[in-house]
């Protein structure tokens, strides 16, 4: 089992608890005071190349060199806090997410089961394939290659899941021309040339 072959590897606790629990509190504060939203999940607060965030690709990129086995660009970084009743709807990313990584920053379900945990689902060989990312883990994946998604968050009206989200292309391969997502540099909002 290599990710090469199977396109995706869970990684356990590859972020620490404390930089989860400080990011997770970041995402919340910043939902209350300077909230923003997506297209593809309406209603959810979602940041695009959030200087923490930033740092955390940054920081992450030798470690997810590691485990795909190969030579990473940092394109760039998303972060999302999901409330009951959101959906992420199965999709492929753009060329530019060649390597994706999603971490669970933290979340806080208004349930009953102690050991729920909203999956993400990855299609592989027509299998739909679930993971359960608690606090810390990580899915890393072929984000421009494999169908991912997240059914239904029915956990409670005051309910929260936060999620980041690395992107990275391969030195070597087919789209290097999305270095830093054709900005200037990581860290900037704006790009450069769209």
């Amino acid at each position: 089992m290599t990710f090469e072959e199977d396109k995706y590897i869970l990684v356990k606790n590859l972020l620490n608890e404390q930089l989860c629990k400080v990011s997770s509190n970041y995402a919340m504060f910043k939902k209350l005071n300077e909230f923003s939203t997506d297209t593809q999940v309406p209603g959810t607060h979602s940041v695009y190349a959030d200087p923490i965030m930033e740092s955390i690709l940054l920081l992450m990129q030798p470690k997810i060199e590691e485990y795909t086995n190969k030579r990473l660009m940092p394109v760039c970084s998303y972060y999302r806090v999901y409330l009951n009743g959101s959906m992420l709807h199965d999709h492929i990313d753009r060329p530019a997410c060649e390597i994706s990584v999603s971490i669970t920053l933290g979340y806080n379900y208004d349930l009953k089961e102690d050991d729920y945990i909203w999956p993400l689902h990855v299609y592989v060989n027509g299998e739909k394939k679930y993971f359960r990312c608690d606090v810390g883990d990580a899915l890393i994946y072929k984000g421009n290659e494999l169908v991912h998604g997240r059914d239904l968050l029915n956990v409670g009206k005051d309910s929260y899941h936060i999620q980041v989200f690395l992107h990275y292309v391969d030195l070597d391969g087919s789209y290097t021309e999305y270095k830093f997502d054709k900005r200037d540099s990581i860290g900037i909002k704006s790009l450069s040339q769209t």
